[in-house]
């Protein structure tokens, strides 16, 4: 059965429009929402993180299709400064004798952790719908797409356990989706401004008629999505304590076995399975993925987030200035997470508590006037080292506003959020 979707009637005013789109759309069908919130990202800004992507020896994985597949080294046809927007960009691959007048599409992972303002404007922008549907506990992923004549002739996204959100920053794309258990084919349209969303256990196939840009959102939406990240966080602690790096394991000839026939398994097989249930039944899995959800929550569940930035030098004068809740939870005793902008620490001096604790009160201080609010030494390795660590995740900035002669705490204003411990 097939059926056609006609845009819906555009949401509320914008103050309640995220709550309007969670009662009336999230996790029901697939649907096109003109006028739907934005992502805080436009065409622009997509063009230059494609453009960074194309330049990045990072984790962004990029891919260039084409009808006849994927292209193994685009090299010369990814973005590039030249190229002024993606109509630019669309014309210079117009005219390469490598596509020829064959269609293409584009696609870029993980572009968006590359610029960390427009990160930040895609975080902030999801986080309110998020109030109103619930936290993903899990890695939100993203993926920029630009392209044109290109139709999809594999459904993507065949991951039952997520949802999606397509937002349509230039051009227009139509989508056939297909939610599990229907047997309903859902045509969808959207153009520019529009949002398009498709429930978990959804697959889809995407067409491009003409230059389009996207940005997509892959939200984790069963509890069955968990298995492999929990099966990753377990790996990784495995992997802490490898065992010793000998030959590949066999079994001599004949197996052992025991006086009543039974085999024996060697050590190196039961050694590992010793391991992995000593693992499981420790606490080391759910301190990481406590120390993982902190620093999804606090970015709203985009991953992956954007590097540090370079430490700085900070002096007793040194005017600070908090730009972003700093999420506080308590991880054992005596020991404490905070997580901000996608990055998380533990602490466990008692000094580093009181500060994170006072930081969440201020909006504006000093280096000196923190460290006396502390009872702790201006110049205090523990201090200097926490609030470095703050500023490279970009929870603190200098304050270049005040004059640095000023060493008194400024009450939080209105650009201050406060963050309560958890």
């Amino acid at each position: 059965m097939s059926r056609s979707c006609e845009p819906s009637p555009t949401p509320a005013p914008a103050a309640d429009a995220w709550r309007h789109f969670a009662g009336r759309y999230w996790a029901k069908e697939p649907v096109v929402v003109p006028g739907a919130p934005g992502s805080g990202l436009d065409a622009a800004g997509a063009h230059r993180l494609l453009v960074a992507a194309a330049g990045a020896p990072g984790p962004t994985r990029m891919r260039l299709a084409v009808a006849d597949g994927v292209l193994r080294d685009p090299g010369p046809l990814l973005p590039s400064p030249t190229d002024r927007d993606a109509a630019g960009y669309a014309a210079r691959l117009a005219g390469s004798r490598q596509l020829g007048d064959g269609g293409w599409l584009l696609t870029a992972e993980h572009a968006l952790s590359l610029d960390f303002t427009l990160w930040s404007r895609v975080r902030d922008a999801v986080a309110g719908l998020w109030r109103h549907v619930g936290r993903p506990p899990l890695p939100v992923t993203t993926e920029l797409a630009v392209g044109t004549r290109y139709q999809a002739t594999e459904e993507f996204g065949a991951q039952p356990d997520a949802a999606a959100l397509t937002w349509v920053l230039d051009g227009s794309l139509t989508m056939r989706v297909r939610p599990e258990h229907t047997g309903t084919e859902f045509a969808l349209r959207a153009t520019a401004g529009d949002l398009a969303h498709w429930p978990a256990g959804s697959t889809h196939l995407d067409d491009r008629t003409r230059p389009c840009t996207t940005l997509r959102l892959t939200v984790p939406a069963r509890t069955t999505a968990a298995l492999p990240y929990v099966g990753e966080v377990v790996g990784e602690l495995l992997r802490l304590h490898p065992l010793p790096a000998d030959a590949q394991p066999t079994i001599p000839h004949p197996a052992p076995a025991d006086p009543d026939g039974r085999l024996t398994p060697t050590q190196r097989f039961t050694e590992p399975a010793r391991r992995y249930v000593a693992t499981l039944t420790g606490d080391g899995p759910e301190r990481a993925l406590l120390l993982r959800w902190a620093a999804l929550r606090s970015a709203a569940g985009l991953h992956p987030a954007p590097p540090p930035r370079p430490g700085i030098a900070l002096t007793p004068r040194s005017r600070l200035r908090r730009t972003t809740e700093i999420l506080r939870m308590r991880a054992g005793a005596g020991t404490r997470v905070w997580a901000a902008h996608g990055h998380a620490r533990t602490v466990t001096a008692p000094g580093a508590h009181r500060v994170l604790t006072h930081l969440g009160t201020v909006s504006r201080t000093t280096v000196s006037a923190l460290a006396e609010a502390c009872d702790l030494h201006p110049e205090s390795p523990e201090l200097l080292a926490l609030l470095d660590e703050l500023y490279q995740v970009r929870a603190l900035d200098l304050d270049r506003n005040r004059e640095s002669g000023s060493a008194s705490d400024s009450d939080s204003g209105s650009d201050s959020k406060r963050e309560p411990e958890l």
